[in-house]
């Protein structure tokens, strides 16, 4: 079956591990672009040999962040391993690696050396705190990057500064990298110049702080986590409900309106604790009681009925299972799964845009050194012989 996969044609090599530049390849790997990653002999990177594993030692993680690639092994401290490396990238149009910054070019795969025998390579690496500046030898890992941010102090409730759930910023780095390769393409295609793009972690979580970098500015209020609350609305929260918790939100005198007429309690709006926006986030205490005496008498299911027909913003808080039964997210596709070899079907989310014509790939994830015939052997042209001394000599 012919695809149309706007990457078609497009070479990438990686050398990442974890989350950030594995995320940004596979972006480009599922628009159609070659990618091979190279990994340590034996052991693969750190999320396949070091992350939660099932009982026969697969990574329960790897795969999520690894489709649409092929696997190689290098030892890159080896100068053997450089030299494969630098024959692969040659050929190739972008270049990923999360390597601490400046450890690469110590071995000769700095971007400097690597523009020398291929001028129009996009290289892009992604590290903690960039290139450059007091921060950037320093070591990274998310939790690190969140606290560092900002990001931390806005997240949670307050006095409580809380991490997110998720990697916020090695998934937002990995984004801005792909995001980047592809600018980089597109300068290269009408000049013919190749570019070196710096992702900093820090940089792409401070670029999400909403408008909390102007408020501080202009009001000198160090913003400040709110939990499930909003700064300046009531009752915005999480409320808990008979048989687990529904989320509602009244950020305008409507929607006040039709909450106290959901709750039977008209009398509230003739209230004066709650006479207006401002009034009633000073009463937020009070309210918050009030909505929480009445949404316990009800299950979830029930008060998603009664506050969808009053027209109340709200939703009720999934856990994990919930959102994998979603009608919403069945109906979509959203989470689809391959079958990867020791674990069955391996559940993850598609390339989440979706075009009208244009075609993505999903293949999973490969297994440790897979492709490794076919890359030293079918691309670099070695010879039997050749390959099985690397292998001996564990360079591969």
């Amino acid at each position: 079956m012919s695809t149309n996969r706007v990457l078609d044609g497009i070479k990438v090599f990686e050398l990442t591990q974890v989350i950030s530049g594995s995320y940004s390849g596979m972006l480009l790997g599922d628009l159609g672009a070659d990618v091979i990653k190279a990994e340590r002999p034996g052991t693969g990177e750190f999320y396949r040999s070091q992350a939660m594993k099932n009982e026969a030692g697969i990574s329960l993680v790897y795969p999520n962040y690894n489709r649409n690639k092929k696997s190689i092994t290098v030892d890159i401290s080896s100068a053997e391993g450089t030299a494969l490396c630098k024959e692969l990238i040659k050929d190739c149009d972008i270049f990923i690696e999360n390597y601490r910054s400046g450890s690469l070019a110590k071995k000769g795969l700095g971007y400097e050396d690597l523009k020398k025998i291929n001028p129009g390579l996009i290289m892009v690496s992604i590290t903690g705190f960039g290139q450059d500046g007091p921060y950037a030898r320093k070591p990274a890992y998310d939790m690190i990057v969140s606290a560092m941010s900002g990001f931390m102090s806005v997240n949670g409730p307050e006095g409580e500064p809380t991490k997110s759930g998720p990697a916020v910023s090695d998934f937002l780095s990995g984004i801005y990298g792909a995001f980047g390769a592809l600018a980089a393409l597109y300068h290269r295609a009408n000049t013919g110049e190749g570019q070196f793009i710096d992702v900093s972690m820090l940089d792409c979580s401070v670029s999400i702080l909403d408008a909390f970098l102007a408020q501080y500015q202009f009001t000198g209020i160090v913003p400040k986590g709110t939990g499930n609350r909003r700064n300046n609305y009531a009752p915005v929260n999480s409320f808990k409900s008979a048989d687990g918790y529904v989320y509602l939100s009244t950020s305008t005198e409507e929607q006040w309106t039709h909450l106290a007429n959901a709750m039977g309690q008209p009398e509230l709006l003739t209230d004066e604790r709650f006479n207006g926006r401002a009034v009633r986030k000073a009463h937020e205490e009070e309210i918050e009681a009030i909505v929480t005496s009445w949404t316990t008498q009800h299950t979830t299911k029930d008060l998603i009925v009664i506050l969808e027909k009053a027209d109340v913003p709200c939703a009720p808080i999934n856990n994990i299972k919930d959102i994998m039964e979603d009608p919403q997210i069945l109906y979509r596709e959203t989470i689809q799964s391959f079958d990867y070899p020791g674990l069955g079907q391996y559940p993850t989310v598609p390339f989440v845009p979706r075009f009208s014509t244009i075609d993505t790939a999903f293949e999973r994830a490969p297994e440790l050194g897979e492709h490794n015939e076919e890359v030293y052997m079918g691309k670099l042209g070695l010879s039997r012989e050749q390959y099985d001394e690397l292998l001996d000599k564990k360079v591969i």
